[in-house]
């Protein structure tokens, strides 16, 4: 495999147990060995331990509002000026602002320039970002919606080492049936026919099934939203079979998985939810209503409807399901894992090097 001198990374925030995007840490680890220099520009930093060559560089400030914002952005020149300056390869994650901002350095000193974007929205600043990278990686065709290319599919880049099935279990005939679903509280999650198909299948088996929710609101739509969820269980006594978990740090996620037996997703975005891959990944039956999974799903685990009675009767229908489920997780292992990534970017950072 190629190896390149010297990576530039740009990404939100290097914290290996940042509920949202601690996913990326296994990134800068994997991606460490393949360069003799590598430095990552970021937002904020948290919890972080990688090679001594992997330096870490934050421009973020304490500020808010405008000032904070100016000041963010003239910190993040100085450094990006720095460093672009030695470096081979850029690696520019997710956000098309940093692509925007490196704009004068891109066109006056080329690099080797790769973004990475899985998400369904196609922005203005997508669009100029994708003229001035040399290449996008995506997870799919609904994780980059726009017509190009410079685009290369690469799977979701789960890492199956983590997210694996605990080989203590196996499927225990007549046991309860543990529900879990994992993301932000939000209307767009509806969360509120979970509860309601959840209110269905206790009426018929009581005591039989339980629903966790890990994760927290983050806008003040949201808390009321989670206000809303709160009273609802209370007043439909689901209060036994309901756990609201809260935001967890993402290394203690695959455990959580693992203690349950379905992943509840009626989310219908439409891009490729990574929280349903690492559950498959766990070997755990799915059920979800996103539409970027009808094609990648076998049938069974994917919601044509989203009434309450629908989901009810899937999850009745799929509580015989072995665990772990081997045929979910090898769809993952195939065609979404974090080394199979890994194997496509290096080389494509590598003709970045300079001979």
């Amino acid at each position: 495999m190629p190896r390149f001198m010297r990576l530039l990374a740009i990404t939100q925030k290097v914290d290996r147990n940042d509920e949202n995007l601690g996913a990326f840490y296994r990134w800068w680890e994997k991606l460490a060995p393949h360069a003799d220099a590598f430095t990552i520009l970021c937002r904020e930093a948290g919890d972080a331990e990688l090679p001594s060559h992997v330096k870490i560089a934050v421009f973020g400030t304490g500020e808010r509002g405008t000032r904070g914002r100016f000041g963010r952005f003239v910190k993040f020149m100085k450094l990006f000026a720095r460093h672009y300056r030695e470096s081979d390869a850029i690696l520019f994650h997710q956000i098309p602002e940093f692509v925007l901002a490196a704009a004068p350095f891109l066109k006056t000193m080329p690099r080797r320039s790769i973004l990475w974007y899985a998400h369904g929205v196609v922005s203005w600043k997508l669009k100029v970002a994708e003229r001035l990278v040399t290449t996008v990686i995506t997870s799919s065709a609904n994780g980059f919606r726009l017509p190009s290319k410079k685009v290369i599919y690469t799977g979701q880049a789960i890492d199956t080492d983590a997210f694996c099935p605990d080989k203590r279990e196996s499927f225990r005939e007549g046991s309860g049936m543990r529900i879990i679903t994992v993301g932000r509280i939000s209307p767009v999650k509806d969360y509120e026919t979970m509860l309601k198909a959840l209110e269905i299948l206790e009426k018929k088996e009581p005591g039989r099934w339980m629903l966790s929710i890990a994760g927290g609101p983050m806008t003040a739509h949201d808390e009321k939203y989670y206000l809303l969820l709160r009273k609802y269980v209370a007043d439909a006594g689901l209060a036994r079979a309901v756990q609201f978990l809260g935001p967890r740090p993402y290394r203690e996620i695959p455990a959580f998985l693992n203690e349950h037996d379905f992943f509840l997703n009626l989310s219908a975005t439409g891009s490729l939810d990574k929280a349903v891959l690492e559950a498959m990944a766990c070997g755990r039956t799915v059920l979800t209503a996103n539409e970027a999974y009808r094609d990648i799903l076998p049938p069974r685990y994917f919601l044509e409807h989203t009434s309450p009675e629908f989901v009810a009767g899937r999850l009745g229908a799929l509580a015989g399901d072995p665990r772990p489920n081997e045929i979910l997780r090898r769809i993952v292992t195939e065609r979404h894992s974090l080394d199979r990534m890994i194997t496509q970017l290096v080389p494509l950072l590598g003709e970045g090097s300079r001979r």
